[in-house]
């Protein structure tokens, strides 16, 4: 008897998760091979005891697709939950009752444990499934793959936004002297770096930028700012959330200890106006802050149409896999960028990506005094294809 697949989605949502979604439904609809597709509302906890259940996807039509890869956040839910031995028992038996012998989740690093729990689980008991891991984040540091769903339309929204933070401060500079922009990427400056990419030249705007792989000196920090509020006559500062102090100590750690998730990762917070008042404090000038939190992954104005069309892409070679019955693998994507950018899809063991992460090499940032950062031509060869485009030219008079 056919059986069903079962798709979820994992962790922080993205401005293209849904486009993933969207492929694995359609191409698990031409497979023929599924029973039904299913829906587990809010990630894994949707199997567990207590939890939303499941949503029937099978007769979703195109224009719904269509219209479903264009919406933001996660369509059927998310969760951050990580399993213990009876979640493993608990999941794996309401995938028995509802016919699931194959599972796509569509997530990061965290999710890639899960589903290598999940898998493991399985053939404990002898029980037939199919895991497929679909990357999504970001933060972009998932190891493997050359880029990850969401992450080219994060980035759009950095190149973006920070230049319209760089032209209000440059008009309110009488005013305003510098603005410290805080980024998400837990501890991987990708999106860090990316803010660069809509510099109108060089030495423009962003002027500073600190990331996690880079120790800081704070008073080097303030050296860098004053120096570049004397050239340009305000400062444009974009930072991880995570950055550290030589010492280890992340910069928020002065509002007290971070709490962490269910993974273990700390939840940081502060960094942003941690760095405007020693800047202001030091240097006697007034910094202002901007944190998007989680507009800069649900921001669909600003969504890479390279990303877009990659994550579609990545959900529909999960669905064609688990219709193979492969297993145990996680949908990657690999590039060329010469002559000109093409992308496709491969898969990797989830042995290799599971629980891990890929920070920004060291050839993609030139490091500074005090830890300050700029991005090498070798990042942005490599970041401005996902980006979907040429930026905005805005005037400068």
């Amino acid at each position: 008897m056919a059986s069903n697949l079962l798709i979820a989605q994992s962790g922080g949502p993205t401005a293209v998760i849904n486009a993933s979604l969207a492929g694995l439904v359609s191409a698990a609809q031409d497979t023929g091979v599924f029973k039904r597709v299913l829906g587990l509302r809010h990630g894994i906890l949707g199997a567990l005891p207590g939890g939303d259940g499941c949503l029937d996807l099978t007769t979703l039509d195109a224009a719904r697709l269509t219209a479903l890869a264009a919406t933001p956040s996660a369509a059927l839910g998310s969760c951050r939950r990580k399993l213990n031995a009876n979640d493993c028992a608990a999941v794996i038996e309401c995938f028995r009752r509802h016919n699931v012998h194959a599972f796509a989740y569509v997530g990061g690093n965290d999710s890639m444990q899960t589903c290598l729990q999940l898998g493991q689980a399985a053939r404990d008991i002898g029980y037939e499934l199919s895991v497929i891991g679909v990357p999504k984040t970001i933060d972009n540091d998932l190891p493997e793959t050359d880029h990850c769903p969401g992450y080219g339309s994060a980035a759009r929204f950095w190149a973006i936004t920070t230049q319209e933070a760089a032209l209000d401060l440059a008009a309110m500079r009488g005013y305003d002297t510098v603005v410290v922009l805080e980024c998400m990427g837990r501890n991987a400056g990708w999106l860090t770096a990316a803010a660069a990419l809509g510099r109108p030249a060089t030495g423009a705007a962003p002027h500073l930028l600190l990331v996690p792989e880079v120790p800081l000196v704070l008073d080097r920090v303030h050296a860098s700012v004053e120096a570049t509020i004397s050239r340009h006559g305000s400062a444009v500062v974009v930072t991880a959330e995570t950055v550290r102090t030589g010492a280890g100590d992340y910069l928020s750690a002065a509002a007290g200890e971070a709490r962490r998730d269910a993974f273990g990762h700390p939840v940081v917070t502060g960094t942003a106006d941690y760095l405007a008042n020693r800047i202001s404090a030091a240097l006697g000038v007034k910094a202002r802050t901007v944190k998007p939190g989680t507009l800069q992954r649900a921001a669909s104005s600003l969504v890479s149409t390279v990303d877009r069309d990659e994550a579609w892409q990545v959900g529909a070679a999960a669905a064609r896999l688990l219709a193979g019955g492969r297993t145990g693998l996680m949908v990657t994507l690999q590039a060329e960028r010469d002559p000109a950018y093409r992308s496709w899809c491969d898969t990797v063991p989830l042995t290799r990506v599971a629980g891990l992460e890929k920070r920004l090499p060291a050839s993609f940032v030139e490091v500074q005094p005090g830890g300050v950062c700029n991005v090498t031509a070798a990042f942005a060869d490599y970041a401005r294809p996902l980006l979907g485009g040429p930026l905005p030219d805005f005037a400068h008079l």
